[in-house]
C-alpha cells in the first residue's frame, strides 16, 4: 500500500501503525526463514569435513581473488578526534563515583576527571557529543555559552548521561562546522567532524580496541575475520600505544587482503581504573564511550558489526559466518560466551619466536567474557546501547551455536598473568575444530 492509500475497509493507517505492521511482517519473515533453514539442515552435528566446507570455500574464493591480479580499491585513514578537556589548573572536576573503601591505590591517578568530550561529529540533523558521563559537570555545562559557527545554540543543547558514557547532542546543528564552548573562564573550540557512516554502508565490519598489540597479531586477526566471517571493514581504536603510531597500524591493516575499509581512531584518552578490591566497575568510561562513538559516527549503516578484541576469534558451531546466525535471530543482536585458549604448547617454544594464533591449540577450563554481534538496521538507536559485554535494550538472544576463543598467548598481559607453559592432560583440552580452521585460514 502506498503512503496515504485507503485499504479495502476505507481505513487510512497512521504512519506509526504502518511502521509497526512492517516491523512485525519483517520479524515473522525472519522467523519463517529460520524455521525453513533449520528444516533443511541434517539432524545432528556436522562431521568434521562438513563443518570445514564453508571455511575451505571462503579460503579458495580469497585465493582466487588474490590471483586475479585485479586492483582493489581501499580506504584506510587515521582520525584524531578533537576533544575538550578541562585544564589541569581548573577548579572544575568530574567527581569520582566510587566509594573510597572500594578504590584501589591508583584509582584517582587513573580516573578521568577532566575530559568533557572526546569528539563532536555530525549525525543526521544534529551534532553529537561523545564523552564520559558528565555527572556533576552537567549543571555547569547547561549554563555555559554554546555556539556553532558563532550562532548561540544554548537552547538546542541536550546533555544526557547513559551509564558509563554520555549521549549528548546539539539538535538541528548538523550543518555546522565549528563548535565553541565558554565555560566560565575556560574556552574551548573544536571542528565538527563529519558523519562517516557512508564509508561502511552495507559492509560486514568489526569494532576493536588495542594498545601496543603486535602488528602481526592485528593482521592475523583481520585475516581470520575476513576469511571466516566475510569482514571487509574495521573501526580500530588505538588507545595510547607507545610501540608504534596510528599510521603504522594503518599501514599494517592496508596490507591485509580483503579488508577494504578501515578507520584507525587515535583514541588518546585516559582508559580509567578497573575494578578495585571489591570488584566495583563504575569508572572505566573510555571503552564504553568508544562503542557509542563507533556506532554513531561510523557504523550506523553497516550490514553487521562484530565486537571483539585482538585476542578473540569467533567461530560458530556450523562454521557459517556469525552474521548469518544473527540474521536468523528475531532481534538482530546475539551474545555468546567464549572459551579460553591456553598459553600452552605441545613443546616448549623458543622465547625469541613470534607468537601467533596457530601456536595455541588447547582450551583451558572455564568460560570467558560474553561478546556480541549485531545488525545495526534492526536496532532502535534511541533505546539501545552497545556496551562491552551486552547490547542493552535490544532483547539480545544468547546463542550456544556461537563462541569466541580468547587467546591467552596473543596478548601483552596487561590484565591477567599469562605465563606460558606446556599443555597437560587433565588441564588442557585439544580444540580439534578450531585447530583445523586455523590450518585452513593461515595455511599457504
Amino acid at each position: 500500500m502506498t503512503a496515504g492509500a485507503i485499504d479495502h475497509a476505507g481505513f487510512v493507517p497512521a504512519p506509526e501503525s504502518a511502521d509497526a505492521l512492517r516491523s512485525e511482517v519483517a520479524r515473522l519473515s525472519r522467523r519463517v526463514a529460520l524455521l525453513e533453514a533449520e528444516s533443511r539442515r541434517p539432524a545432528g552435528p556436522p562431521t568434521l569435513e562438513e563443518f570445514l566446507q564453508p571455511i575451505r570455500r571462503a579460503k579458495e574464493a580469497w585465493e582466487l581473488r588474490r590471483s586475479s591480479g585485479q586492483p582493489v580499491q581501499k580506504t584506510v585513514k587515521v582520525v584524531q578526534p578533537i576533544g575538550m578537556t578541562l585544564p589541569a589548573g581548573s577548579a572544575l572536576r568530574r567527581e569520582p563515583p566510587r566509594d573510597p573503601a572500594d578504590r584501589q591505590a591508583d584509582y584517582l591517578e587513573k580516573y578521568d576527571s577532566r575530559t568533557l568530550f572526546y569528539d563532536a561529529f555530525r549525525h543526521g540533523e544534529d551534532v553529537w557529543l561523545s564523552g564520559p558521563p558528565l555527572n556533576n559537570l552537567r549543571e555547569e555545562l547547561e549554563k555555559a555559552d554554546w555556539r556553532v559557527d558563532g550562532v548561540d545554540v544554548r537552547g538546542s543543547v541536550s546533555l544526557s548521561d547513559w551509564g558509563r558514557t554520555q549521549r549528548s547532542r546539539i539538535v538541528g546543528a548538523g550543518s555546522g562546522r565549528h563548535l565553541s564552548l565558554d565555560l566560565g573562564d575556560e574556552k574551548f573550540s573544536a571542528v565538527i567532524a563529519p558523519d562517516d557512516s557512508e564509508l561502511f554502508a552495507g559492509q560486514r565490519t568489526i569494532i576493536t580496541k588495542s594498545k601496543d598489540n603486535d602488528l602481526v597479531w592485528i593482521k592475523d586477526f583481520l585475516h581470520y575475520y575476513h576469511i571466516v566471517h566475510g569482514v571487509t571493514g574495521v573501526v580500530f581504536y588505538d588507545n595510547n600505544s607507545t610501540k608504534y603510531s596510528p599510521r603504522d597500524v594503518a599501514d599494517a591493516i592496508s596490507s591485509v587482503d580483503g579488508i577494504t575499509t578501515a578507520v584507525i581512531v587515535a583514541w588518546n584518552y585516559p582508559w580509567g581504573p578497573n575494578a578495585g578490591p571489591n570488584n566495583v566497575w563504575d569508572s572505566d568510561y573510555c571503552q564504553y564511550s568508544l562503542m557509542e562513538h563507533g556506532r554513531f559516527r561510523y557504523l550506523s549503516r553497516a550490514a553487521g558489526v562484530i565486537n571483539a578484541d585482538i585476542d578473540e576469534l569467533v567461530l560458530t558451531n556450523d562454521a557459517r559466518p556469525v552474521f548469518d546466525h544473527v540474521a536468523e535471530s528475531e532481534v538482530g543482536a546475539v551474545t555468546y560466551a567464549g572459551h579460553w585458549i591456553a598459553k600452552a604448547t605441545p613443546e616448549p617454544m623458543n622465547p625469541a619466536r613470534q607468537r601467533r594464533f596457530v601456536d595455541y591449540r588447547h582450551r583451558s577450563k572455564g568460560t570467558t567474557t560474553v561478546k556480541w554481534t549485531v545488525l545495526p538496521h534492526m536496532l532502535d538507536p534511541r533505546t539501545t546501547q552497545w556496551r562491552v559485554h551486552s547490547v542493552v535494550g535490544a532483547g539480545s538472544e544468547r546463542s550456544e551455536e556461537i563462541h569466541h576463543r580468547h587467546y591467552q598467548g596473543v596478548n601483552n598481559g596487561w590484565k591477567y598473568n599469562r605465563s606460558e607453559g606446556v599443555a597437560k592432560p587433565g588441564t588442557h583440552t585439544y580444540d580439534v575444530r578450531m585447530s583445523h580452521v586455523l590450518d585452513i585460514v593461515f595455511g599457504t
